[in-house]
């Protein structure tokens, strides 16, 4: 009974002697963690007073960038205001110069107009002429009628009517080409929006190739051949100078890598697989190394 005793007093001893340890112990911790929360809010602040510090610097800056790009922008506006009263002012003269030139080239353009329609009527009246001298001829062979010198004088009579319907058409051609330099003198070369206007060299072009292609078929000896062939030649030149290139296709092989619009005819004269370009309806021109116009061609060959 005494030992029981003892034994129950020295478990009471441990069990106070453990509840002191542990409420010290718990009293320590709190005492740690107080002192660490001080310590982190008070590094907390430091960095947050750096941070506000750099915030405040950064923001001051920027104010000042703002301001300077203001000021650049005050004086841009005052330019860009400057230039769209120049632009107003050279639209107007601009505008006033196309008018006038509208109307020099409206004039110039009716002019063409009205002798192209009588060199076209020239033209088929002379063919009519030469196609009824022709059946004329015709029907006298076949008749038996005719005389070895009745067909040299209608021979004769159709080389001098051929001769002649080559002058006149040289004769227009010339006066054509007059003309057209003319038109290229007082065209303007831009548009109201400031782009490269084609339209009066594009219809130059082609008169200048109808012209070639015409020549092509004609005597060097005719009247006025060297004369126009010079003027054609003088036109090319200007157009070169300003920039625009006229291919030259006629008489050249036709190969299916271009970039043209081709009819083709047989032609039993040619070598076997030949191809070659006779007629040129519209040629290819290029602007500044760019075409702006594919060409338009004839092609003979023999497949």
């Amino acid at each position: 009974m005494e030992k029981a005793k003892r034994i129950l007093a020295s478990v009471f001893a441990v069990c106070c002697f453990s509840m002191s340890a542990t409420s010290q112990t718990r009293s320590n911790e709190n005492y740690v963690m107080e002192k660490m929360t001080i310590l982190v809010r008070e590094d907390l602040d430091r960095k947050l007073l750096t941070v506000t510090r750099q915030h405040k610097q950064d923001m001051e800056m920027l104010t000042q960038r703002n301001e300077t790009l203001n000021k650049s922008l005050d004086s841009i506006k005052n330019v860009c205001g400057q230039l769209q009263e120049t632009q107003t002012k050279d639209r107007t003269t601009i505008s006033d110069k196309i008018r006038k030139t509208d109307n020099a080239v409206a004039s110039n353009q009716s002019t063409v107009e009205r002798r192209t329609v009588w060199g076209r009527v020239i033209f088929i009246t002379i063919l009519l002429f030469l196609f009824a001298v022709f059946l004329y001829l015709t029907k006298r062979i076949k008749k038996g009628d005719s005389s070895i010198d009745e067909v040299r004088r209608a021979q004769k009579a159709l080389q001098s009517a051929q001769a002649k319907m080559q002058e006149d058409s040289i004769k227009l051609d010339s006066q054509m080409l007059t003309l057209v330099q003319q038109q290229i003198a007082n065209v303007p070369t831009t548009t109201n929006n400031n782009e490269t206007d084609h339209s009066l060299a594009l219809k130059v072009a082609d008169e200048i190739v109808r012209i070639e292609l015409n020549l092509s078929r004609m005597d060097a000896s005719v009247k006025g051949y060297k004369q126009l062939s010079k003027a054609v030649e003088r036109i090319k030149n200007n157009f070169m100078a300003n920039g625009y290139e006229i291919i030259d296709m006629l008489g050249k092989p036709y190969n299916e890598g271009m970039k043209v619009v081709a009819n083709f005819v047989p032609d039993d004269t040619l070598n076997e697989g030949e191809q070659i370009i006779t007629g040129v309806t519209k040629p290819q021109i290029n602007y500044n190394g760019r075409m702006i116009q594919s060409a338009q061609i004839t092609v003979s060959q023999n497949i």
